[in-house]
């Protein structure tokens, strides 16, 4: 990642509201204290619901009332409180366990230029891993208790924490670096003395975002295989018909999520860390020479396969599900069904693009329309402030099967399911993007009888292509998680139907092979926006 697109996704990540309020607006809005903007903002989403649960547009029964679903919550309260607590310290295990895990590789990247832009690509790779796919491999690795749970705690937190941390110790101020250097220390003890306070408004940013991720994990990974937890209650509740309590359960999981939140906030201000303010890098990267480049490319791809190589041979799992390298790469070529192999996996994978297409199309479309739409009208902006905040602690997962109900199973699920999956991530990233604009070239278009829409036009859009495709790659590894859940749970086709079928009938090669090309696909997509992502950069000057 860019130092720049680093700085956008954690101060966006940092809580809207240290880069959205502190803008020039209107006296009468900044007159209003901020939490009557904040119950303003619940209250009118709590009435939508009302409205939408009464009004009898949706099938009957899919969207129960708040007072339908409070009073369920208040009569199995030990039920969801039996339910939430396995998930809690599932998710709380994963967060310590990424937390350590991001701050030793931060600190040896941090180190030695090279294996900074080494590690972030191999932390990039595993963010853009087909995860739900990978629970059957590592079950087969741990079993399918604890152990398996908390990886996938590890493995959906571990992303933003580390690019949390190495975005935080690049940004060390060098002056205070160099009386450390000139005091006679070196980059280790530049490291302890200055790189490692500097880096906390940051590495709390990242951590904000990591723990509802590890929530979003534990989730993931009790679906498939757990005896008590709130994913599953909520696959027990959605397949028994209880709307109410399938929907208490995604609320004591978004409530959890604002919890972990929340108190990682605390703790930033407990240390008395300031927001991020998007501090420019002084260690800079690396240089780029061709060599350099080459070696950058190659490190994570060959780390990538060290790895997968050391744990065929070396990591005590079973050789009919742990395939290697090259038994897939006979299986798509040399196998005497090669073609056959070859024509299924391009079948499926076509289904699931064109899924993750649809996703990520109306994710995007939808979060820049709003996007526009809450720059422009800043008593908007206040009211949806809040949710805004709010909505980066839901594990949207947990609301993907009560789409069923309502959308059916065909493409107005995949669409709303982006809408879900994608549309928040993105525009909290593009709504901060659009109001980074200056403020004098704001009041130059307005001099000039130069409207909101104006200002939006010819200022704020133009100055915010670089956040936006910032927010296009965000969203391309959302959209392939959304479309994989949505095969795995709803639709019933596509690669994650391709990996089920696999796992049940023993076709491990298969299911590795899905694994590899999917991820192959979408680390390509997102490093062709990144080049898009980029050239706009230099275009605009940003």
């Amino acid at each position: 990642m860019t130092r720049l697109e680093t700085t956008q996704t954690i101060q966006a990540a940092a809580g809207p509201e240290t880069s959205l309020i502190a803008r020039g607006r209107t006296r009468p809005v900044r007159q209003i204290p901020r939490p009557v903007w904040t119950v303003g903002g619940f209250a009118l989403a709590i009435a939508l619901w009302w409205v939408v649960a009464a009004s009898g547009l949706l099938p009957a029964g899919s969207v129960p009332t708040p007072v339908s679903v409070i009073d369920d919550l208040i009569s199995n309260v030990s039920y969801y409180l039996g339910n939430a607590a396995p998930t809690v310290v599932t998710a709380l295990e994963g967060f310590a366990i990424a937390l350590v895990i991001s701050l030793v590789f931060g600190a040896v990247g941090s180190l030695t230029g090279l294996l900074e832009r080494s590690v972030s690509r191999i932390a990039l790779a595993i963010y853009c891993l087909p995860l739900p796919a990978l629970l059957p491999l590592i079950s087969s690795l741990e079993g399918s208790g604890p152990p398996t749970r908390i990886t996938m705690a590890v493995l959906f937190s571990f992303f933003p924490m580390l690019i949390g941390v190495l975005a935080g110790l690049r940004a060390t101020p060098a002056d205070t670096a160099a009386i450390v250097h000139v005091a006679g220390g070196g980059r280790l003890q530049i490291l302890l003395k200055v790189g490692l306070r500097s880096a906390l408004p940051n590495i709390i940013a990242g951590m904000r975002i990591a723990g509802p991720g590890a929530l979003l994990g534990a989730l993931v990974a009790e679906f498939s295989g757990a005896d008590h937890g709130l994913g599953v209650a909520l696959v027990v509740s959605q397949q028994k018909l209880q709307t109410a309590q399938t929907w208490g359960v995604a609320i004591v999981a978004t409530l959890i999520g604002g919890v972990l939140y929340g108190a990682i906030t605390a703790v930033g201000r407990r240390l008395h860390v300031d927001p991020v303010e998007g501090q420019a890098a002084t260690t800079g990267a690396p240089g780029t020479g061709p060599l350099r480049t080459v070696i950058e490319l190659l490190t994570p791809v060959i780390a990538l396969i060290v790895i997968w190589v050391g744990l065929v041979l070396f990591g005590g799992a079973s050789r009919l599900v742990f395939k290697s390298p090259v038994a897939v790469l006979n299986y798509l070529t040399s196998h005497r069904a090669a073609a056959a192999h070859r024509e299924a996996l391009v079948s499926d994978w076509l289904l699931t693009m064109r899924d993750t297409g649809m996703i990520f199309t109306a994710g995007m479309v939808a979060a820049f329309i709003a996007g526009c739409v809450l720059v422009s009208f800043p008593v908007l902006l206040r009211l949806g402030l809040p949710l805004l905040i709010a909505s980066q602690c839901v594990p949207q997962i947990a609301f993907i099967p009560l789409l069923v109900a309502i959308c059916g199973r065909g493409a107005a699920f995949i669409v709303v399911t982006g809408l879900l999956v994608v549309f928040f991530p993105a525009m909290i990233v593009i709504v901060t993007a659009l109001e980074e604009r200056s403020r004098s070239t704001i009041d130059v278009v307005s001099v000039y009888s130069g409207g909101r829409w104006a200002v939006l036009r010819f200022v704020r859009i133009p100055g915010a292509v670089p956040g936006i495709l910032n927010a296009a790659r965000i969203s391309i590894p959302l959209a392939l998680f959304g479309a994989l859940v949505a095969e795995w749970l709803v639709t019933g086709n596509g690669i994650s139907e391709a990996m089920t079928t696999a796992t049940s009938t023993f076709d491990y090669t298969r299911l590795w092979a899905d694994v590899v090309v999917v991820t192959v696909t979408v680390i390509v997509l997102y490093e062709i926006v990144a080049v898009l992502h980029e050239r706009a950069r230099r275009r605009f000057s940003v």
